[in-house]
C-alpha cells in the first residue's frame, strides 16, 4: 500500500457549516517546474489554489491557515488577488514570511497567533550582467517591491509609506502585537481552556481535526488512515533524499572561470593556498 503524507497544501470543506479550510503549509512556487514538482509535489502554487477556490461555493466562509517561508512574488500576488475577492479569514499558524505575508494580507480578518511571526522584505533576485543590465534589474526589483507593498497598504496597514519602505529594506520580522498595532493583522487569537483544562487555540485545533479525522472526502486530502505521521515523514524524507541525490548526480559540475581557481569559504572570503585569508 502506498503511504502518503498530509499535503503541505490541501482543502477541507464542510457542507454542514458552509465553510472551507485551505492549508498553506509549504513554499509558494510556480507550477510546472518538473524537478521541483517531483521532489516537492505538495508545495503551493497559484494555479492549484485558484482551482481549489473555484470549487468552493460563493456563500462559504473560507479560512486560510498559513505556515510558510514564502517563495515567488508573482505566485504570492496571484494568490492574494484571488483570495481577497472572497470572504476569507487568514490565520498565521507559524510563519507568514515573504510571499506568504502577501497571502496573509488577503484576509478580511487576519489572525495572528501569539507565537507567530510575519516577515517582509524587498524583492530579491540573483543576477549577472553589464552595468546597464544590472541597473535595469535593480529598477525592476523596485517596481516589484512596490506591487507587493500595495498588498500591505490595501490590506489596511496604518503606517506611512516611508515607514513601510523602511521596514521592507530592513527585512523585518513582525511580532503578533506589532502586526496588530500596525494594521497587518486585525486580531490576535485567544487561547481557550477546554472542559478537561487543556489550553488550546481554536484555529489550530480546527486544522488538526481536519487532517487527523476521516471525513467523507478523506481521499482528497491525501492521507492514508493506516499511516502515522512519524512513519510517513521518515519514509517520505528518505524518498526525497534519494531523488535529490539522483538529480545531483546527473547535474554537471560547472567549469570554473579563468582566474577563479582560489578556494573560497563562507561569505566569499577567499582562502589562498598559503592559508592566509583576505576579504574578496
Amino acid at each position: 500500500m502506498s503511504k502518503k503524507l498530509i499535503p503541505y497544501f490541501s482543502l477541507v470543506k464542510s457542507e454542514e457549516h458552509k465553510s472551507a479550510d485551505i492549508i498553506v503549509f509549504g513554499d509558494i512556487v510556480s507550477k510546472g517546474l518538473v524537478w521541483w514538482d517531483e521532489l516537492f509535489p505538495a508545495d503551493v502554487n497559484s494555479y492549484d489554489l485558484v482551482a481549489q477556490l473555484n470549487d468552493i461555493p460563493e456563500d462559504y466562509d473560507i479560512t486560510v491557515h498559513i505556515n510558510s517561508n514564502g517563495g515567488e512574488v508573482k505566485e504570492g500576488l496571484a494568490i492574494y488577488n484571488a483570495l481577497k475577492t472572497r470572504n476569507v479569514t487568514t490565520v498565521c499558524e507559524g510563519f507568514a514570511a515573504s510571499a506568504a505575508s502577501l497571502v496573509f494580507m488577503a484576509g478580511k480578518r487576519r489572525v495572528m497567533n501569539a507565537a507567530s511571526l510575519l516577515f517582509i522584505h524587498q524583492a530579491i533576485v540573483s543576477a549577472y550582467g553589464n552595468p546597464d543590465e544590472l541597473e535595469k534589474v535593480a529598477s525592476d526589483l523596485r517596481t516589484i517591491t512596490e506591487a507587493a507593498a500595495n498588498a500591505y497598504k490595501e490590506g489596511g496597514v496604518n503606517i506611512s509609506d516611508e515607514e513601510l519602505t523602511k521596514m521592507l529594506k530592513a527585512e523585518s520580522w513582525i511580532k503578533a502585537e506589532d502586526a496588530l498595532e500596525m494594521g497587518f493583522a486585525t486580531e490576535i487569537a485567544e487561547a481557550e481552556e477546554t472542559e478537561d483544562g487543556v489550553v488550546t487555540n481554536n484555529a489550530m485545533q480546527s486544522i488538526i481535526a481536519a487532517v487527523t479525522k476521516k471525513p467523507a472526502n478523506f481521499g482528497q486530502i491525501g492521507v492514508d488512515i493506516d499511516t502515522t505521521p512519524l512513519q510517513a515523514i521518515v519514509e517520505e524524507f528518505g524518498v526525497k533524499v534519494d531523488q535529490l541525490k539522483t538529480i545531483m548526480q546527473q547535474t554537471p559540475t560547472p567549469t570554473p572561470a579563468a582566474g577563479d581557481n582560489q578556494k573560497k569559504g563562507f561569505f566569499n572570503f577567499k582562502k589562498p593556498e598559503n592559508g592566509k585569508g583576505g576579504k574578496s
